[in-house]
């Protein structure tokens, strides 16, 4: 029975292991022994860092003052579910758009339920999830498929500008429409405060951890060596705050690993690969959105990119590929997750919300690429 349950909370986790087994009957097993791991041991690495920081900051109550200060003086409920749904939107820009529900979502329930509006916890939770996928498709490190592209500059010879510029008109169309749907939310005085105080358990720690939090982002960024990066945030967190390491959920750098075996055994697959290279020759962003769908959208960038030049395309094709299914993004497995928790969940209502903005967002943000792309 404690299986079952595992399993069920793990699900991703149990199918990318699985699939990670069915690769050495899919291909021979020195093919998989000569995969590139470097490229994805980095990925790994740089998410690991993050983890680490964001559990800490979580850990001090860091990420919760901010969340409480940002809804402690609204007066409306429009406003309420604006503040709500654009905060993942700039969290996921730095903490990553799972880490940014895992903060909101929570928050957004218990705001929504002391304002006696429980029947707007679907369309919250639907409209985080699309503004936490948006905004963390802006930045390197804001989704891991981003961060894996991110890793390949040096390959194909982008910079930091030219990532920034291809994801802007997508980001930008999305923002928008996000704001518009929220803005539809009747307006009237809301009827509740934001709760109990929250503060910061200790300063010293948070302040360190924000500086480690900016030497990971300038790792990133300027390409300053992973490994003493990693040392140095694993040396301070074991000095300031050890328990840290075991309220880190790793599961996001085993599913990363597993993904990334199996998806390169697919590739390597002589009928897939023809097939993946006459699509993405003929349309490299409708290809990664699709395949999406399907693998979730960061093996899908690992699986596409090494097919095309068109990093770009794949780039934003895997970002616009966070909306559609519900496997299409683990921030939509996440959301799913919390919301069928709640003692009222309507999955009907729920999944008919989902379905409705996840299509709209990906035909806005299609066309805002086909347009300012």
């Amino acid at each position: 029975m404690e299986l079952g349950a595992w399993v069920r909370n793990n699900c991703l986790l149990t199918i990318s292991a699985i699939l990670a087994a069915v690769s050495f009957v899919l291909v021979p097993i020195d093919t998989i022994v000569s995969y590139d791991y470097w490229r994805i041991l980095l990925t790994i690495g740089t998410l690991l860092c993050f983890l680490l920081i964001v559990a800490g900051l979580r850990e001090c109550a860091v990420l919760d003052v901010f969340a409480k200060r940002a809804v402690g003086r609204i007066t409306s409920v429009t406003s309420l579910c604006l503040v709500l749904v654009f905060l993942p939107f700039f969290f996921a820009m730095l903490f990553t758009n799972d880490v940014a529900l895992v903060t909101m979502i929570p928050l957004a329930i218990v705001m929504l339920d002391r304002a006696g509006m429980r029947g707007h916890i679907p369309l919250v939770i639907v409209l985080q999830t699309a503004a936490a996928n948006v905004g963390g498709s802006l930045t390197p490190f804001g989704n891991p498929h981003n961060l894996y592209i991110y890793n390949l500059k040096d390959v194909y010879g982008f910079s930091l500008m030219d990532f920034l510029s291809a994801l802007f008109p997508v980001v930008a169309t999305g923002a928008v429409v996000i704001l518009i749907m929220t803005l539809l939310v009747k307006h009237r005085p809301l009827e509740a405060d934001a709760g109990g105080e929250v503060s910061i358990t200790d300063k010293g720690t948070a302040i360190a951890l924000a500086v480690l939090f900016i030497l990971s982002v300038l790792t990133v960024v300027t390409g300053f060596p992973l490994i003493v990066t990693l040392l140095v945030v694993v040396a301070v967190i074991t000095w300031r705050m050890p328990r840290v390491f075991l309220k880190t959920d790793y599961t996001i750098l085993f599913v990363f690993f597993f993904l990334f075996v199996f998806v390169n055994s697919v590739a390597n697959i002589g009928s897939v690969r023809g097939f993946l290279v006459d699509s993405l020759s003929a349309e490299p962003l409708l290809t990664s959105v699709l395949v999406s769908q399907f693998t979730s959208n960061l093996p899908a960038a690992v699986m596409l990119q090494p097919f095309t030049d068109r990093w770009d395309a794949v780039l934003v094709g895997t970002d616009i590929g966070c909306f559609g299914t519900p496997i299409a993004s683990m921030a939509n497995v996440l959301a799913i997750r919390f919301y069928l928790r709640e003692r009222d969940a309507d999955p009907r209502k729920f999944f008919g919300i989902f379905a409705v903005v996840n299509v709209l967002m990906i035909a806005v943000m299609c066309a805002g690429w086909y347009l300012f792309g």
